[in-house]
C-alpha cells in the first residue's frame, strides 16, 4: 500500500528543510526525499542578515553551532588599490546587523535534523525518478518506492527536477559563466585572526580581470576560496593562478593545505520559466539561481520556503491546494527580491557604476546605507534610495515577474 502524505518535498537543502520544518509545525504531514546522504559537501557558505528572524521560527540558534559571525562584506580591487567595507550594522534602521558564514555540510545537516525533530519525515539517499501530477493527488516514484501526496514541492536545487524534466530551464548567460572553488585548511593563525577578528568575519569580494574572487572564513583555520569567470573555458589552473597573483589571496593561502583540487561548476545561472502549477511548485534554486556574487541563493531560498509553508498550510486546510494559481502571489513577492539582486548583478558585471560607487571615497551617505541594506537582503521596503534608484534605471533586470506583490507571514 502506498503511504500518503499531505506534502512531498524534493530536496533537503536549506529551502526544502525550511519548508518541511514550518509545514510540520502546522500539523502538515511532510515527506522529504533527498538524493544524497547528509552530511555532504556543498558550496554557498555565506548567509545574509535578512534570514536571522527566520531561525527563531525554525527553532534554531546559529550562534550555538560554531558558525562564523559575519559583520558585512569587503570589496577589493587590487589593480587600483581599492578597498571598501560595508558593515550590516550601518544599514537602514530595522535591518539585522549580522549574518553567518557556514560550512554547508554542517549547516544543511543541522537544518534537516531540526525538520525531523518537529515532525517531518526525511529519506536520505533516495532519488526521485518520476512525478505524476493527477487530478486528485500527486504520485512520486523514487529509487526505493512510490508515494502519494496532495502537493509536491520541488526544492531540488540546481538539479531543478521539474524544470529539467519539462525543459523549462533557461540559462542566464549575462552573469558569471563558471566557477572554480576550493577549501584551504590549516590557515596561518595570524591570517585567521585578521579574517575573523579584525575584519569581523566578513566575506571578501575581489574584482579580478576574468571576473571576481571570494574569500570566506569558515573558522577552525579553514577558508573557502573561489573564482567566478565571465570567460568560457575555466580550468582549475585559473584559480591557482588567481590565488598566486593576488597579494591578499596569496597571503591567505600561504602555508595552508588544500585537501582537494579545485571543483569546477558551470552554467549555474538559470531561471525556470514555469514556477508552479496545479498541486506543485518550485522553491529556491530549483526555480531560479542568479549568481554567487552577492550570496543571495541560500537566503532567498529559505525566505521563499518560509512564505510557501504559510501559503500552502492555509490551502491544505481549506482544501484549495489544487488551484493552479495558488502560488502566484508567492512568486510575485519573491520576484521583488530576485529582481533586485538580478539588477545588482547585471550592474556588477556590465557597468562601472557599481564599481565606482563601491570604491568612492566621497559616497553619498544615504546611498551607502541603501547599498548596505540591499547587500543584507532587506529588499521588501520602500524607503531605500539606492534600491529605488537601481530599480528605476535602464539596468533593471526582470527575472521572475514584472509586478511587485508584498506578502507578510500571518496575513
Amino acid at each position: 500500500m502506498q503511504k500518503r502524505f499531505d506534502v512531498i518535498v524534493i530536496g533537503a537543502g536549506p529551502s526544502g528543510s525550511t519548508a518541511a520544518n514550518l509545514l510540520a509545525q502546522q500539523g502538515v504531514s511532510v515527506l522529504t526525499l533527498e538524493r544524497q546522504q547528509f552530511p555532504r559537501f556543498h558550496i554557498g557558505e555565506s548567509l545574509l542578515p535578512i534570514d536571522l528572524p527566520l531561525f527563531t521560527r525554525l527553532g534554531l540558534d546559529p550562534s550555538t553551532q560554531g558558525f562564523v559571525r559575519k559583520a558585512g562584506a569587503e570589496f577589493l580591487d587590487e589593480s587600483i588599490g581599492g578597498r571598501m567595507t560595508y558593515t550590516f550594522a550601518d544599514a537602514l534602521p530595522g535591518t539585522p546587523d549580522h549574518a553567518y558564514q557556514v560550512e554547508r555540510s554542517v549547516f544543511d545537516h543541522w537544518l534537516s535534523r531540526r525538520a525531523e525533530e518537529v515532525g517531518a519525515e526525511i529519506h536520505f539517499d533516495e532519488r526521485v525518478l518520476a512525478c505524476d501530477v493527477q487530478e486528485g493527488h500527486v504520485s512520486v516514484t523514487t529509487t526505493a518506492s512510490t508515494y502519494e501526496a496532495r502537493y509536491v514541492v520541488d526544492a531540488s536545487g540546481q538539479d531543478a527536477f521539474f524544470g529539467r524534466r519539462d525543459k523549462s530551464v533557461e540559462l542566464i548567460e549575462d552573469f558569471g559563466l563558471a566557477a572554480a572553488f576550493t577549501h584551504l585548511h590549516d590557515v596561518d593563525p595570524g591570517v585567521e585572526r585578521e579574517l575573523l577578528e579584525d575584519a569581523g568575519g566578513s566575506i571578501r569580494i575581489l574584482y579580478v580581470e576574468k571576473g571576481w574572487c571570494w574569500v570566506i572564513p569558515l573558522g577552525r583555520r579553514r577558508v573557502s576560496v573561489g573564482l567566478v569567470s565571465r570567460v568560457k573555458g575555466l580550468t582549475p589552473e585559473w584559480l591557482d593562478e588567481q590565488i598566486s597573483s593576488s597579494p591578499f589571496v596569496s597571503q591567505v593561502a600561504r602555508g595552508a593545505q588544500r585537501p582537494k583540487r579545485p571543483v569546477l561548476f558551470g552554467s549555474f545561472s538559470f531561471q525556470n520559466k514555469r514556477h508552479h502549477g496545479a498541486r506543485w511548485t518550485t522553491l529556491g534554486d530549483a526555480g531560479c539561481f542568479l549568481d554567487p556574487v552577492f550570496s543571495s541563493g541560500v537566503s532567498l531560498g529559505m525566505l521563499s520556503g518560509e512564505l510557501l509553508a504559510h501559503v500552502l498550510a492555509q490551502a491544505l486546510n481549506a482544501g484549495t491546494e489544487s488551484e493552479p494559481d495558488l502560488m502566484d502571489a508567492h512568486q510575485r513577492h519573491m520576484g521583488v527580491g530576485y529582481n533586485v539582486f538580478a539588477t545588482l548583478i547585471k550592474t556588477f558585471y556590465h557597468s562601472d557604476l557599481l564599481h565606482d560607487l563601491v570604491f568612492s571615497r566621497d559616497q553619498d551617505e544615504a546611498l551607502r546605507k541603501g547599498l548596505t541594506t540591499v547587500l543584507a537582503g532587506d529588499l521588501w521596503r520602500t524607503d531605500n534610495p539606492f534600491q529605488n534608484m537601481l530599480m528605476s534605471s535602464q539596468r533593471r533586470r526582470k527575472i521572475l515577474v514584472p509586478d511587485a506583490c508584498i506578502m507578510t507571514i500571518g496575513a
